[in-house]
């Protein structure tokens, strides 16, 4: 994918970045460490020549997830459905604001605006296969696509559990939309869904971020390890 078209689809992306978790000194100040100091301008450069480095940039930028999840409140993941190829659109898009400031400014603002949809209590990821393609949920996303499809007119229980009711509900909401109908939650079905500012069309512009992977090289993700708690628990204790 190109550079041009990465940032196209970031730009649709970035409305989806609101207001979220605050972390640093009471100033929100923090000391950046490593590659989160180089300047998104260089980043971008990276990506549209498919750089080596840019690959080091997203790895670190999955350490910054990580800690995010581990030191902020009430959270448990942060990215709770949307997958490497969104990341890499909303870290690029980011950076085309401020092509001048480090990556870390704009790793944060992309993880602000990941805290809406966050998963805040840990749940065991489950597995969904249709056909040949698979992938982890949380049942808590699942949920809140099936909350989504019912609003949208589909028929579907909603329990967070995916099963064939939920599948053929998602394959008539890729048909109305226009991205492939293979009843897959994939990222680009549940970005058509659970972006606002496509919510109550009849027909949405298909998002460019599945079809095409950047051109970045990131791992396929593999299943959240449930790890034993490494922040205290809300209130305190002994």
């Amino acid at each position: 994918m190109s550079i041009k078209r990465t940032l196209a689809a970031a730009a649709a992306i970035l409305p989806m970045l609101a207001a979220g978790a605050q972390a640093g000194d009471a100033d929100g100040r923090y000391a950046v460490k490593g590659i989160g100091l180089l300047p998104c301008k260089n980043f971008i450069e990276m990506a549209e020549g498919n750089k080596p480095e840019a690959s080091l940039v997203m790895a670190w930028f999955t350490g910054y997830l990580s800690a995010a999840n581990m030191l902020v409140d009430e959270t448990y993941d942060f990215v709770s459905w949307q997958g490497d190829a969104l990341l890499v659109n909303a870290l690029a898009g980011m950076c085309s604001q401020m092509p001048d400031q480090p990556v870390a400014m704009a790793a944060t603002q992309v993880v602000n605006g990941l805290g809406r949809e966050r998963i805040q209590k840990a749940e065991q990821p489950k597995v969904i296969k249709v056909g040949e393609q698979q992938r982890y949920l949380y049942p808590t996303v699942v949920r809140r696509m099936q909350s989504a499809l019912k609003e949208r007119g589909q028929s579907v229980t909603v329990d967070g559990d995916f099963g064939p009711g939920s599948q053929s509900a998602l394959r008539a909401f890729q048909k109305q939309v226009g991205v492939p109908e293979t009843g897959f939650p994939d990222a680009i079905s549940l970005y058509a869904l659970f972006s606002p500012q496509q919510a109550g069309q009849a027909q949405q512009p298909r998002p460019q971020a599945q079809a095409q992977q950047p051109r970045t090289s990131v791992p396929t993700p593999l299943a959240p390890i449930d790890m034993e708690p490494v922040k205290p628990a809300l209130g305190g204790g002994n």
